[in-house]
């Protein structure tokens, strides 16, 4: 069905998989931030080109690329969504209960955020947060808008470099071996003058993707261990799963230790070695300079700023 200026606007599903696919172009990650398979995605765009009778991405070896037509059109349909996403944020401000939306990377919201959540909802019942997931707040910023996927605050993991925005540290980290308490004894126990009894168990290597990681070999020759193959192991790119097979036994993980402070904390996880390696990258807490006297997003920096106080 080719448009016409009379027809009705096409869905808007469909609209939304398009301009989020043709910023990522890429479907896996467009997939990720809409919560749906990239089949899905797929299938939202091929009914727009469809309804619109044009084809709006060309598919080859190195991914998607934008026609003609859509590179004309996305930067409006880009700014109507972020238009419309400002519109629907006004209008919750103006009832009584407010709404928080906060950006983070998967792990730190399952491994450091969310077992603090609920302190926070306790503490502000008239606030409903909403949280976005998306490894993009692991990486560099890019250059664009902070905010345009909704959010009004943010914990982005990097140097702190955030162009047209307010940033502030929430807390640097490194990273140390982290295992099971059970694997403390036993005939090779692991204490910081048994280092290299290392080579007698599983390595798990944290491969989640981010700028300045340490690993194993560097972590090794620092402690002045030899003779340990770090070729060897389990590898997980997320660090929440690397975590959890630690905390199961499966072996010794080298990752970030504040990440895994509530499974220490409650004794699933140990770190048996004094050495812990900083990372280039801190965890930052982002928004628009315009909202840095927003009392609901000053009040959750408060509280998180709060809880990321060493103890």
């Amino acid at each position: 069905m080719a448009y016409s200026a009379k027809a009705p606007l096409p869905p808007l599903n469909a609209l939304k998989a398009f301009e989020v696919a043709a910023r990522h172009l890429n479907l896996t990650k467009a997939a990720a931030e809409l919560f749906v398979t990239p089949a899905a995605v797929s299938r939202h765009i091929k009914v727009l080109e469809e309804y619109l009778d044009v084809t709006l991405f060309i598919r080859g070896n190195q991914g998607l690329e934008l026609t003609e037509v859509a590179l004309h059109c996305y930067p409006k349909l880009s700014n109507g969504f972020s238009t419309l996403a400002e519109a629907v944020t006004e209008i919750r401000q103006r009832t009584n209960r407010r709404q928080l939306t906060v950006g983070m990377a998967p792990s730190f919201a399952s491994k450091w955020f969310i077992p603090r959540m609920n302190q926070f909802t306790e503490m502000f019942p008239d606030i409903d947060l909403r949280i976005l997931s998306s490894s993009d707040y692991l990486e560099s910023y890019k250059g664009a808008k902070h905010g345009r996927d909704g959010t009004d605050v943010s914990i982005r993991f990097g140097k702190g470099n955030y162009p047209d925005c307010h940033a502030t540290k929430l807390f640097t980290v490194g990273v140390t071996p982290l295992c099971s308490p059970s694997l403390l004894d036993g005939e090779y126990p692991l204490n910081k003058n048994k280092a290299d009894n290392l080579a007698h168990y599983t390595l798990i290597h944290d491969d989640t993707l981010h700028g300045g990681q340490q690993d194993w070999d560097t972590w090794l020759s620092q402690s002045g261990v030899e003779d340990v193959d770090t070729s060897r192991g389990s590898r997980f790119n997320h660090v929440s799963l690397a975590l959890e097979a630690a905390v199961a036994g499966h072996g010794v993980v080298l990752t970030i230790k504040e990440l895994a402070s509530i499974d220490i904390n409650e004794g699933r996880l140990i770190a048996p070695f004094d050495l812990e390696l900083p990372l280039d990258y801190s965890y930052h807490l982002v928004m628009d300079e315009n909202k840095q006297d927003n009392e609901t997003i000053n009040t959750f920096v408060e509280w998180i700023r709060g809880e990321a106080e060493p103890t």
